[in-house]
């Protein structure tokens, strides 16, 4: 568990607020001893009124938990019974079936392979649910619309040929569920990994990025970066960098964040490495080698480099041997139109880079808050940005930046206005000048005096930005993804609308999640 978590623990516990806590811990701790330790909890406090961290974690547990009332853990159990059952039938006789069953039980070489998932699983509120969808990639050079790539928190890369036709007839296949790249035959010692915290596609290469960096227990590690030039047939792995006299630094036991491509030099990418939440628990990361932070590649992603942040003269995080743990990146995006790539780092604040190796501290940061002295060199936990999120509006070139702290405490929705206000941005410094409003996906709905927090803000926070409209029409539409995901028009001054309603539907809920 994380540190900041910890102190949060006790400051709770002292407090008195016994249920609250652990019912916003429960997407951490995971759905099996959620319920038993909310169970105590309540016996703690008088449950006389359920707080609203206590309504979201039941329904995040209803979304585990079978539509017959049974847990996930009773289902797997039960699969592993009937894995053995099946492997028991498998004929062996007398003494040879003693002596299999008092050693390794492996299926004959020559048995056909039977497809028994991934399949839905019908729950008790949300009727069929399957696992996370961590990152969405749709191909650019296929004008169709119909490839498309699947990041899977646990079940890997999976394609689409046909994303773009009625939603009854689309169908992905999973990319990695075999790798030769995870096997030992293959010469390397990358455990199998099916964690996939981000997805990109751009210039004819697949990147797959193992490691889910969202905040929660079953956001599970990752072995590297998957890299396929062939549409996901054949698959590489890059599990770090190369930084020269600096040495070597390792993406194992790390998430990746998201991945940029420059419009403006070939090849070039940057990756965000950020924490996994389960590899700190289960301290999967190398104490000297394991090093988040930015990293670029002047090959398409076939190799790696450790980048260099920068506050004005003085270095945040740079490649040198017996590095620290680094700095989670929490978000990372090219804009076309400045020519400039950007990322939000926690503990710090926004950065910008023309080439993807030098990194500098924006003058102008996306709200009040993130200031030098509230964000020094030296990492503080009291800079006001656990997590941010970027988006661009290719067409226009304006930036979106939404940030929490590490309360997910919401630090602002703000805009950078570029193209829009004539004559194009290239020249000037981003601004982010506008303020937009981000009331509606608080807890306390923007009402004075209320609750300012987004929950769920640390698991889950999420921008995209879409031109709409050719000429005196030309709009975009904003997309926040938190506990639900909203949307405006910033035309129409951006008023946030909830789409997905996922506590308070017509249907209370609406069976529509997506923060799951």
């Amino acid at each position: 568990m994380r540190r900041g978590r910890v102190v949060h623990v006790n400051e709770a516990v002292e407090s008195g607020a016994v249920v609250g806590l652990v019912a916003a811990r429960c997407k951490r701790w995971g759905a099996w001893g959620c319920a038993a330790v909310l169970g105590l909890a309540a016996v703690v406090v008088a449950p006389a009124q359920e707080a609203a961290p206590a309504v979201r974690a039941k329904r995040f547990l209803a979304g585990r938990t079978e539509q017959s009332g049974a847990s996930a853990a009773v289902a797997l159990d039960a699969a592993r019974r009937q894995h053995l059952a099946l492997v028991d039938a498998q004929p062996v006789a007398g003494r040879e079936r003693a002596n299999a069953l008092a050693g390794p039980r492996i299926s004959p070489l020559n048995a056909a392979w039977q497809a028994v998932g991934p399949m839905q699983v019908v729950s008790q509120s949300y009727g069929l649910v399957t696992g996370r969808v961590t990152s969405v990639a749709i191909d650019p050079s296929d004008a169709t619309g119909n490839t498309v790539y699947l990041g899977t928190t646990g079940g890997g890369v999976w394609k689409s040929m046909n994303a773009a036709g009625p939603p009854a007839s689309v169908v992905f296949a999973p990319l990695t569920d075999m790798l030769p790249v995870f096997s030992a035959n293959a010469g390397t010692a990358a455990l199998p990994s099916l964690s996939i915290g981000s997805v990109s596609v751009a210039q004819g290469v697949v990147l797959a990025g193992t490691g889910d960096p969202n905040d929660a227990t079953d956001s599970y590690y990752g072995q590297g970066i998957l890299r396929s030039a062939d549409g996901g047939v054949t698959w590489t792995l890059a599990q770090g960098s190369n930084d020269g006299l600096a040495g070597h630094h390792s993406f194992v036991g790390r998430g990746v964040a998201g991945f940029a491509w420059s419009s403006a030099i070939p090849n070039l990418v940057v990756a965000a490495l950020s924490q996994s939440a389960e590899g700190v628990v289960v301290n999967s990361p190398d104490a000297t080698h394991s090093v988040m932070g930015l990293y670029y590649s002047n090959d398409a992603g076939n190799t790696w480099a450790m980048a260099t942040i920068e506050d004005g003269s003085q270095v945040v995080q740079q490649p040198q041997p017996g590095a620290t743990a680094g700095n989670a990146v929490t978000s990372v995006v090219w804009n076309q139109a400045r020519q400039r790539f950007y990322a939000a780092v926690r503990f710090h604040g926004y950065y910008e880079s023309l080439d993807g190796v030098t990194w500098t501290r924006l003058a102008h940061q996306p709200g009040a808050g993130l200031t030098t002295a509230n964000c020094p060199v030296v990492t503080s936990s009291a800079c006001p940005i656990f997590r941010g999120a970027l988006a661009v509006q290719p067409a226009t070139g304006d930036t979106f930046a939404l940030t929490v702290d590490r309360n997910n405490q919401d630090q602002g929705l703000w805009q950078d206005v570029c193209a829009l206000s004539g004559g194009g941005c290239g020249a000037s410094p981003i601004g982010f000048g506008t303020k937009l409003a981000s009331g509606p996906l608080e807890v306390g709905s923007g009402i004075s005096g209320q609750s300012t927090a987004i929950a769920q803000a640390d698991y889950n926070l999420a921008l995209a930005a879409v031109g709409t409209g050719t000429g005196p029409s030309t709009d975009t539409t904003l997309f926040v993804d938190t506990e639900d995901l909203y949307r405006c028009s910033i035309a129409a001054g951006c008023v946030l609308r909830n789409t997905t309603n996922a506590v308070n539907g017509c249907a209370a809920p609406a069976k529509v999640s997506p923060a799951e």
